[in-house]
């Protein structure tokens, strides 16, 4: 089974169709979502109905829970955007702006970027605010896969939240220390089982790896660890990168983030998401991740925000700028 992995959409439409388009180039046999399929970007409603349709589940992502609920810890930029974004999902769509979005769907089918099945069940969905709205009520902040994947947005220890870059294998090892702790399940006859996790969040892809035959002192005084981490990041330029026996040791626990669909922050900005090849557990063949990057029209979105902040959106303009530089 070939499972599609995409996370912090971010209300980009262009970058989701360009995902969703490479994915069938490729192969795939489901698709889920770690969350954020909304904020930042100008397209919240089309995403969500596109999750809706694509996936099998989506997680609840912290620029979610603001829409529906409140910004937390939110900076300034993302705070208006979550309140332009929840106006958005909560608030009545002008006949005029469906029409147009209408056009749009047909303009993409014309040209061959969407197919007519799926023109269909996102016009259709479009004119259905209702369900869009107990779609993003009903998502969970956690979900697990397979049996032996723990699925969230943030980290396992703050499902929604909690950030775990890249910089904290070295600099902050207790907190992906903390998260490993965390990735327990108990098996079909009781026992404990070690299993690994999925996340979104940092918008950065790559995974950590744990060594449980290390053991550290810190000079602290904090006490002992049993848990060293690793952050195994991407190759630079490549298009597509499954790690080897090398970088992903078998028997070895890892967090694996897929990256961002809509808005990267690893300076490439092209979209990224990344496809499990699920092994067979009887032989002993281990599954298998191969990560994506995927140009998309970023202009096109540029418009858009540009559009809607001549319209009186209150969309900062970092948001368009920083799409064309992944950060």
């Amino acid at each position: 089974m070939r499972i599609a992995i995409v996370s912090d959409i971010h209300a980009n439409l262009a970058a989701i169709e360009a995902v969703i388009r490479h994915a069938k180039s490729v192969g795939y046999d489901s698709m889920i979502c770690l969350g954020d399929v909304v904020g930042y970007g100008p397209d919240p409603l089309e995403c969500v109905d596109i999750v809706r349709s694509t996936c099998e589940w989506s997680l609840l992502g912290n620029h979610d829970f603001a829409a529906l609920y409140e910004p937390t810890n939110f900076n300034p930029v993302a705070r208006n955007a979550a309140f332009w974004t929840r106006a958005q999902v909560f608030g009545t769509t002008a006949a005029a702006q469906i029409e147009e979005v209408l056009r749009g769907l047909a303009a993409r089918q014309a040209a061959g970027e969407i197919d007519a099945a799926d023109c269909a069940t996102r016009s259709t969905m479009l004119r259905d605010p209702k369900a869009r709205v107990d779609f993003l009520f009903s998502i969970s902040p956690r979900h697990v896969l397979l049996d032996r994947y723990i699925c969230v947005h943030g980290s396992p220890t703050r499902p929604v939240n909690e950030y775990l870059f890249p910089t904290d294998a070295e600099q902050n090892p207790h907190r992906i220390e903390r998260s490993f702790r965390m990735l327990t399940m108990p098996s079909p006859n009781g026992t404990p089982q070690r299993v690994s996790a999925l996340v979104g969040h940092t918008h950065v892809p790559g995974f950590f790896l744990e060594d449980r035959e290390f053991a550290d002192s810190s000079p602290s005084g904090r006490g002992r660890s049993d848990v060293a981490v690793e952050w195994v990041g991407l190759p630079v330029d490549i298009d597509s990168w499954t790690p080897g026996e090398d970088e992903m040791p078998r028997g070895m626990r890892f967090i694996l983030n897929p990256g961002s669909v809509g808005q990267p922050r690893d300076r490439d900005p092209r979209a990224s998401y990344a496809i499990l090849e699920t092994g067979d557990t009887t032989s002993g063949e281990p599954d298998r991740f191969t990560f994506h990057r995927v140009e998309y029209d970023i202009a096109r979105t540029q418009k858009k925000l540009h559009d809607l902040r001549q319209a009186g959106a209150d969309l900062d303009p970092w948001l368009a700028e920083r799409l064309e530089l992944g950060q």
